[in-house]
């Protein structure tokens, strides 16, 4: 639901922008004779939309797509790092002995 929010979101900022740089000329270009009056209150209350459309929904929103998740995975199957189950980001040796033991050879640049 809150991805589909986002592109709905990002849709409506496209929209915005368009209508910020061409203005009620817009609605002549898609074949409209007469500016609806909501154009009106919306070019009234400008910055205000601007504000709510662009940082505070976005951030809102974001909150509850951000899982925090990190999952490091071999061959589909094979977990070599969870960060749900450890609870901290990887480490040098969580990250390479996996990976040794799994066939990668270690070539050092001198």
């Amino acid at each position: 639901m809150v991805e589909l929010l986002f592109k709905v979101l990002s849709f409506v900022q496209l929209a915005g922008l368009i209508m910020v740089i061409v203005g009620s000329n817009v609605f002549r270009l898609i074949g409209m004779s007469r500016v609806p009056s909501w154009y009106y209150t919306i070019e009234k209350n400008g910055v205000q939309l601007a504000i709510l459309v662009y940082l505070l929904v976005p951030q809102m929103l974001s909150k509850y797509l951000v899982t925090g998740a990190f999952e490091i995975v071999l061959d589909g199957d094979n977990t070599i790092f969870s960060k749900l189950e450890s609870g901290r980001l990887p480490q040098y040796a969580d990250l390479t002995d996996p990976l040794l033991a799994a066939g990668l050879k270690m070539i050092a640049k001198v």
